[in-house]
């Protein structure tokens, strides 16, 4: 009496070395461990700190002009009960994890001055004056007091923390964004946003350039890199930019939706406005509508889809948003 024996099929390989049984989401997420293997900076490996200013620091960085509008998660966290955000979930960030007690974090945004206040429970945090899009020259100053720097070797755990504090001793900033390519590699290279325009132009003009581990730095300020890199292309500076799959809340509907709900006021004229319109006027509307609606589909990302960055407060590790202005 013979025994059933189950024979394996043999697995059919695509021209591309993919296995035909492979779903398209399969392949999708093996490509993004892949992406994600190649960040190396780890806040895990970082000593547990109560320290209030460290704490204070961190999560004032998370609620930032700079940051919150480019965090999809957080951002859209904060529209879902009027700004607060749950502090235990703050806690669970990967470069929050270190900071224990719970306790201690609360006691250290408490003490924040002027962009955070905590609920009365020690519960929730959101920030004190709402979010609200940048003007013109407030972007332009931003970028007027960023340099490109470059010459930081290979990225180890520690390099977003080592650099962070090597810019620390040329004056406060903004951020320090390590630069990637599409692949997630540090390219060695990273963007600073100085706190002042004084300070950037002290750090460009240190003569000899600093060095970091004995290497001396490429620096530039940001504008000059990005025209050195259009002169490079053949493209002008204001063509240069790619079609990023990065979240942005004021490019989004996110943050145009929530302006556009506003109060009982503001639905009450929207009615009226409404009734007073002709049936040729609304046609109109909604050809210009469904225009716009091409243009978008045409020019923006899906917000669904992964992004090509991960916000600063994803799951770990946390590694800074990939800069893919240019090759190097």
């Amino acid at each position: 009496m013979s025994e059933n024996v189950a024979v394996a099929e043999p697995v059919k390989v695509q021209d591309n070395g993919v296995p035909a049984s492979t779903t398209t989401t399969e392949t999708a997420a093996a490509s993004t461990a892949a992406k994600s293997s190649n960040v190396k900076s780890d806040a895990s490996v970082l000593p547990e700190s109560s320290d209030p200013a460290e704490i204070l620091k961190q999560v004032e960085f998370y609620f930032s002009n700079e940051n919150l509008p480019n965090d999809k998660f957080l951002y859209k966290l904060s529209l879902k009960n009027e700004g607060w955000v749950p502090i235990a979930t703050i806690c669970m960030f990967a470069r929050m994890k270190r900071f224990r007690p719970v306790s201690a974090v609360v006691e250290a945004l408490r003490g924040s001055k002027e962009l955070l206040e905590v609920s009365e429970d020690g519960e929730l945090v959101r920030r004190k004056i709402p979010l609200v899009e940048p003007k013109k020259e407030e972007k332009q100053d931003a970028f007027a007091r960023s340099i490109y720097a470059k010459g930081f070797g290979e990225e180890t755990a520690t390099s977003q923390f080592d650099i962070e504090k090597f810019f620390e001793t040329f004056g406060k900033f903004k951020q320090v964004r390590l630069r990637r390519d599409n692949d997630k590699k540090f390219k060695s290279s990273v963007f600073v946003e100085f706190a002042s325009l004084e300070d950037a132009e002290k750090f460009l003009a240190l003569d000899p350039k600093p060095k970091y581990n004995d290497v001396e730095l490429l620096t530039m300020s940001k504008q000059a890199y990005v025209d050195m890199k259009a002169a490079e292309h053949g493209f002008t500076a204001h063509a240069s930019g790619k079609n990023y799959r990065k979240f942005n809340a004021f490019k989004d509907d996110v943050h145009n939706n929530k302006k556009r709900r506003g109060g009982d006021n503001n639905n009450r004229n929207r009615n009226d406005n409404k009734r007073r319109r002709g049936p040729n006027d609304r046609n109109r509307e909604r050809e210009n509508k469904d225009k716009e609606n091409k243009t978008t589909e045409d020019t923006q990302p899906s917000t669904d889809a992964a992004p090509s960055t991960e916000p600063a407060t994803e799951s770990a590790p946390a590694p800074a948003p990939v800069e893919t202005a240019a090759e190097n």
